[in-house]
C-alpha cells in the first residue's frame, strides 16, 4: 500500500512539473467515453495532446502518432485490458493511470487536480450526460467524478473525502437516484449541489435509439456460427435484444428511468458483442468465450449453435409481434376508433404522448 502511494505522489507531481513547464506530452487513452472524457480534462490542464486507440487494443496509428509528436512522455489512461501493451511499443516515458474500473480512474485523475473547489458529478455508464460534464468541466476548468445511479463508489468516496470540494455540478441520468448521490457528498462537505435539467425522456429515447444501433452493427458482425467466439457473441445479441424489448415497453409506460437502464444494459451487450467478433478477447470478454468452448466441448457445435439461435429468433419474433400490434393501434387511431380496446392496450402498451408530442421521432 505504502509503495502504491509513492507511485501515486510521483505522478501528481510529474503531472504538476509537465503543466509548469509547459512540457510538451501526450495522454493515450481507449475509445471509452468514461475514460475519454477524463483523459480530455487531463490534457486541457497539463497542455497535452490527446491521442486515442480503439477499447482493446494499441492501434499502429495511435503509436505512429504519437512518435511523429516528438514528445517525451505519455500519459495512459485505463489498465491493459482498455490500453494494451502500451509500455512495450511506446519509446518514451509511460505513466499509467489506471484503476479498477472507470470510477477509480476518473478519481486517480480527478485527484491531480491537487487543489479544486468544485467538481462536476455524472452517471458512469451516461454517455451523454458524460459529455455534457466533460465540456462543463472543460469550461470551468475543474475535474469530473463518476458515479453509480444509487451510489457512490468507495474509491470516489477517498477522493472526495481527500480533495474536501465545496460546490458540485451533478448531471442526473433518468435512472439516477440524485437524493442518495446528494447525502453522500453532503458526507464530505459538500452542502450545494447544482443538478443541471435534463430531459429524461428524451435522454432514455436517445439511449433506446442506440442500444438499437448497436444491436444492428453486431447483427452484421455476426456471420455463421462455428465456434465458441461467436457463440458469445450470439448469447449478448440476444441478450440485448431482451433487454432492449423490455426497455421499450418501459418507455412506452412513461418509466424513463428503467428504460433508460435497460436501454444501456442492451447498448453495453451489443458494444461487447462487436468486440468479441473484431477478435478483441480480452478481460471479462476472454472468459465469456471461454465459457462457451467450454459449453461446445460438453454438448457439440450443432446443439449449441441451435440453442443460440433460438434465443435469437425468440427475441426477434416478439420485437416483430410487438410492431404488428403498435401498426394495429396506427390504423386504428388513424381510422377515428377511440373505443377501449381492453386487453389490446395491455398488450400494447401504447403511452406514445412524448412521441407525439416531437414529430420528427419515429414511433416503435
Amino acid at each position: 500500500m505504502m509503495k502504491f502511494v509513492k507511485i501515486f505522489a510521483f505522478l501528481i507531481l510529474a503531472v504538476a512539473g509537465v503543466h509548469a513547464a509547459s512540457t510538451e506530452a501526450v495522454v493515450l487513452v481507449s475509445d471509452n467515453p468514461a475514460d475519454l472524457a477524463v483523459a480530455q480534462l487531463l490534457a486541457q490542464k497539463i497542455n497535452a495532446t490527446v491521442v486515442v486507440t480503439p477499447w482493446g487494443t494499441l492501434s499502429a496509428e495511435a503509436v505512429a502518432q504519437i512518435e511523429q509528436s516528438g514528445v517525451n512522455i505519455v500519459y495512459v489512461i485505463g489498465g491493459p485490458v482498455a490500453v494494451p501493451d502500451a509500455e512495450v511499443k511506446i519509446n518514451v516515458t509511460v505513466k499509467r493511470l489506471a484503476g479498477r474500473d472507470r470510477y477509480e480512474t476518473a478519481a486517480m485523475v480527478a485527484e491531480l487536480w491537487n487543489v479544486s473547489s468544485e467538481v462536476i458529478i455524472v452517471h458512469g455508464f451516461d454517455e451523454d450526460g458524460i459529455k455534457e460534464a466533460m465540456e462543463k468541466a472543460r469550461r470551468l476548468g475543474i475535474p469530473l467524478l463518476l458515479v453509480k445511479e444509487d451510489e457512490v463508489p468507495e474509491e470516489v468516496e477517498r477522493t472526495l473525502e481527500k480533495l474536501r470540494f465545496r460546490r458540485a455540478v451533478m448531471v442526473p441520468a433518468p435512472d439516477m437516484d440524485p437524493n442518495t448521490i446528494r447525502e453522500r457528498l453532503r458526507v464530505h462537505g459538500i452542502e450545494e449541489v447544482e443538478e443541471v435539467q435534463i430531459d429524461f425522456a428524451e435522454r432514455a429515447y436517445k439511449a433506446i435509439l442506440k442500444a438499437e444501433e448497436e444491436i444492428t452493427e453486431a447483427e452484421t458482425l455476426l456471420g455463421n456460427i462455428t465456434s465458441g467466439r461467436e457463440v458469445a457473441a450470439a448469447r449478448l445479441i440476444a441478450n440485448a435484444k431482451r433487454h432492449l424489448f423490455i426497455a421499450k415497453d418501459a418507455y412506452n409506460q412513461s418509466n424513463y428511468g428503467e428504460a433508460f437502464g435497460l436501454a444501456v444494459a442492451a447498448k453495453e451487450e451489443a458494444k461487447a458483442a462487436k468486440k468479441i467478433l473484431e477478435n478483441v478477447v480480452v478481460g471479462e470478454y476472454e472468459i465469456e468465450v471461454e465459457e462457451a468452448e467450454i459449453e461446445i466441448e460438453r454438448h457439440g457445435l450443432e446443439k449449441v449453435k441451435m440453442e443460440v439461435e433460438m434465443e435469437i429468433h425468440r427475441e426477434e419474433a416478439r420485437e416483430k409481434e410487438r410492431e404488428r400490434a403498435e401498426r394495429a393501434y396506427e390504423y386504428s387511431a388513424e381510422a377515428g376508433k377511440q373505443e377501449d380496446s381492453g386487453e389490446y392496450e395491455v398488450e400494447v402498451n401504447k403511452s406514445y404522448e412524448w412521441e407525439e408530442e416531437r414529430e420528427e421521432h419515429k414511433k416503435w
